[in-house]
């Protein structure tokens, strides 16, 4: 598959090679190396040192951390040993062991939030593509705007918050040191359509300009004109990592789905790089935004006194 080399977008999308070797050939994929995460996670909220842990079962600390950075599979036998180490029972024990069984499957389907990967993922990320078709990508939305989005999805009252909380945090990795380099591509459609509240929608406008000026991060609209054209229909979010291993990230209706086969990766790589000649960078739309914001203020403002008035009848 070629790729032009024309655009910046191009450019990011293109990395080859796919996968570690792990065992005997075995492929590290996300998985794998979710599996990993999930055990480092648990260890570490538990306070537990390698030493402690690697006490109990005879192993030399080697072992554990070579499992624990996706260098050595993790056996069924092995990781009952640190569940019982570690006392995580029920639900998140079936859970666990099942993605043993599955350590050499291509992708991961994620149907409760509660495990979602991405906090395990994006920290280990070098490059992100965010391609949004409807709202503002994730990793830029505001407290508000999260919590319309949710609550437009028909998401359960119950979860809101806290899911708005855990995507919020999640965006702490745009500001850290060694930041990953974001492309933000998203339809002009994205930018006219308003969740919550024209207030709230011209404060998530103007956080969208701030984060694009961040030198990690840019801006990419796809105008109404040609998004049809280059087939800006689905959203989909692609993380690189070091070593060429890559993962895209698709979520439907409040599930996820991770896909790393190479062919897979490749449609969406291609599809990144066919945005990237039609889409145009924030400073060509700064006029459009500044509208925007002006109108949905305008907005705002009018709808609130024609509130005030019908309250005072």
């Amino acid at each position: 598959m070629k790729l032009s080399p024309g655009s910046a977008i191009v450019r990011l999308a293109m990395f080859t090679g796919f996968g570690r070797t792990c065992g005997r050939q075995k492929l590290v994929n996300v998985v794998l190396s979710g599996l990993a995460k999930e055990v480092q996670f648990i260890r570490e909220q538990r306070d537990l040192t390698l030493e402690v842990v690697c006490d109990r079962p005879g192993w030399q600390e080697s072992k554990l951390s070579r499992m624990e950075n996706g260098l050595q599979c993790i056996s069924a036998a092995d990781l009952a040993s640190l569940l019982v180490i570690y006392e995580v029972r029920r639900q998140e024990r079936q859970t666990l062991l099942h993605l043993v069984e599955r350590q050499d499957d291509h992708g991961r389907w994620v149907r409760d939030w509660q495990t979602n990967l991405l906090p395990r993922l994006e920290p280990d990320a070098i490059s992100l593509v965010s391609a949004e078709t409807a709202v503002i990508p994730g990793l830029v939305q505001t407290g508000d705007y999260i919590r319309a989005v949710f609550t437009a999805g028909n998401v359960p009252p119950e979860q809101v918050e806290p899911r708005a909380q855990a995507r919020s945090a999640r965006q702490i990795i745009l500001t850290r040191d060694k930041p990953p380099k974001l492309d933000m591509i998203v339809d002009e459609a994205a930018l006219r359509r308003v969740f919550g509240s024209p207030e709230v929608m011209a404060r998530q406008l103007r956080s969208l300009m701030a984060a694009a000026k961040l030198p990690n991060v840019r801006l990419w609209v796809v105008p109404f004109g040609r998004a049809g054209k280059v087939g800006l229909y689905s959203p989909f979010y692609l993380m690189n990592f070091p070593k060429n291993d890559a993962v895209v990230y698709l979520e439907i209706m409040g599930s996820g789905i991770y896909l790393e086969d190479a062919e897979k990766i490749g449609r969406f790589r291609h599809q990144a790089a066919e945005l990237g000649k039609d889409a145009r960078l924030l400073a060509q739309f700064s006029r459009l935004f500044s509208r925007m914001e002006a109108i949905d203020l305008g907005l705002g403002l009018f709808m609130a006194q024609k509130m005030a008035r019908w309250k005072a009848f």
